[in-house]
């Protein structure tokens, strides 16, 4: 992104936090669209700076002055109701550890980032159907669809599409699809497979555009439904979509593939991603990933996301048996290298699990996973140098605000009191953070171990297993959560957690 060369981007200022250069990163730092904090700015006075005669839009804050505003109860109130009508969730979400390569390991702790589904005019009608995915939980999304997609009969298709109770099969006749349409709907999928497998924020929101044309071409082609639960799978990865958000859509979407086409192998694997990261239903995930597997042996995408579901201690053998088979199927996923380096870590495999990940990172330096894999690897390792700078390349990999706010502090904190002062600011960026909904507790029970924090650290277990996210499964893998594994509440979660052993395939 373009600065003015006199004013380097997101540096750290002391009493003043971050500073992001443009509406773009202020609006992703308060999970916003542009459009609504530019409001905010005239209507509720929020702190904006602006560059000496750059004009309106040369504009930087500081993340701290953003946090102070955030703590009036007022200005809290409307930025956690306010309706921005751009086609933005109205509630701030939760953030979510990230699952780095395609799954639940180690990841970047990371802020939503609207900006990861445009909001513009052009999207209105994709909003609308985003609506109708969640009308398969709700129920009642038919008028927003109607008003934003500015055809009602195509939004009552679309809708239908996603009733609380789908029937079995289509009715004869209830939308006939011509030829052209389901050409038209066959080269939008395919459009689609391309943009989701580069796996960037902007690749993937591509992605779903395609996808959802492609439902409204041919909605009885199962395959589409099935990009469209794969793209929601990897949005709430590489673009920090809140899980909330991303996986009751995955869900809804696969289990309509599954209903349309149950012979379809990728329908069965992307319900299995989604039950597994989305629900904790990992007994029906197990299923759905063999499902998958009886269906379609030679698809690496299964056998890979299935060994990373399942990289847990007893089951390590079984997963880097299933890595092997992804990469005899597909030998240059740099996700596959990437999942498998940080499974071979985890399992004692220390540095043959690292030397595959900087060989990812080495051959593809814009790709997320090493960075991320490679950061928490250098905090175990005590390793803070590279602990900082990898994190730096993570946060700008995937254009996080508050993973740069937070490794521009304990860089700023290292570099004047060393370890200690690293871990006292580390600790206080993420418990802000958590406070304010927006870091999950896995980082932060990390710090805590590292800290002397024990209890505090088994307390944030005890909110991962409550609210069922799928990281609840790393504190059973990433090796300082397991120094707290003599621990009696650390025993209790993990016998409630009851994670599957079912024998290898």
């Amino acid at each position: 992104m373009p600065t003015p060369s006199n004013h380097p981007t997101n540096v750290e200022n002391p009493g003043q936090g971050t500073r992001l250069d443009s509406w773009k990163e202020i609006a992703a730092y308060l999970c916003r669209g542009e459009r609504t904090v530019k409001r905010w700015e005239t209507d509720r006075g929020l702190p904006i700076h602006r560059l000496p005669g750059g004009g309106r839009a040369s504009v930087y804050a500081y993340t701290a002055e953003l946090d102070e505003w955030l703590k009036s109860s007022e200005v809290r109130e409307v930025a956690a109701t306010e309706d921005d009508g751009e086609g933005e969730e109205t509630a701030i979400p939760f953030r979510e550890v990230s699952i780095a390569g395609d799954g639940p390991l180690p990841g970047n702790r990371s802020s939503p980032n609207t900006s990861a589904i445009s909001s513009g005019p052009n999207r209105k009608w994709l909003f609308a159907f985003t609506a109708a995915l969640v009308a398969a939980l709700t129920g009642a999304a038919l008028q927003l669809v109607a008003l934003r997609s500015g055809n009602l009969r195509l939004s009552q298709q679309v809708v239908s599409l996603f009733s609380k109770s789908p029937p079995k099969s289509l009715p004869a006749g209830s939308r006939v699809v011509s030829d052209q349409e389901r050409d038209r709907g066959r080269d939008l999928y395919l459009k689609g497979r391309y943009e989701w497998n580069q796996r960037t924020p902007d690749s993937l929101n591509r992605a779903l555009d395609d996808f959802t044309q492609a439902v409204v071409h041919n909605p009885e082609d199962a395959k589409s439904y099935v990009g469209l639960a794969d793209t929601y799978n990897l949005l709430h990865i590489y673009s920090t979509l809140p899980l909330t958000e991303s996986y009751p859509r995955a869900i809804a979407a696969a289990k309509r593939a599954v209903q349309l086409d149950d012979s379809l192998a990728e329908a069965h694997r992307a319900l299995a991603f989604a039950y597994f990261y989305g629900a904790g239903n990992w007994r029906d995930s197990e299923t759905e990933f063999r499902r998958a597997i009886q269906l379609d042996p030679r698809d690496p995408v299964t056998r890979r996301w299935y060994a990373t579901a399942f990289a847990l201690p007893g089951r390590f053998k079984e997963s880097l048996e299933q890595f092997d088979k992804a990469r005899e199927l597909d030998p240059t996923s740099h996700s596959t290298l990437s999942d498998e380096g940080i499974t071979l870590f985890n399992s004692g495999k220390r540095d043959e699990g690292i030397s595959l990940l900087k060989d990812v990172e080495r051959t593809n330096p814009e790709f997320f996973s090493p960075h991320n894999y490679l950061m928490d690897i250098a905090l175990i390792q005590r390793d803070y140098l590279t602990f900082l700078d990898e994190g730096q390349k993570a946060a700008e990999v995937r254009n996080d605000p508050v993973l740069k706010d937070i490794i521009a502090a304990t860089r700023a904190a290292y570099t004047k009191g060393g370890e200690k002062a690293l871990y006292r600011a580390l600790y206080v960026k993420q418990e802000h953070y958590f406070a304010l909904g927006q870091l999950a507790p896995g980082w932060l029970a990390k710090t805590c171990v590292a800290l002397g924090k024990r209890q505090e650290a088994l307390h944030l277990f005890e909110v991962s297993y409550t609210r069922h996210e799928a990281d609840t499964l790393w504190w059973l893998t990433e090796p300082d959560l397991r120094a707290l594994k003599d621990e009696p509440k650390y025993k209790e979660l993990e016998r409630k957690i009851n994670f599957p052993t079912t024998p290898p395939l």
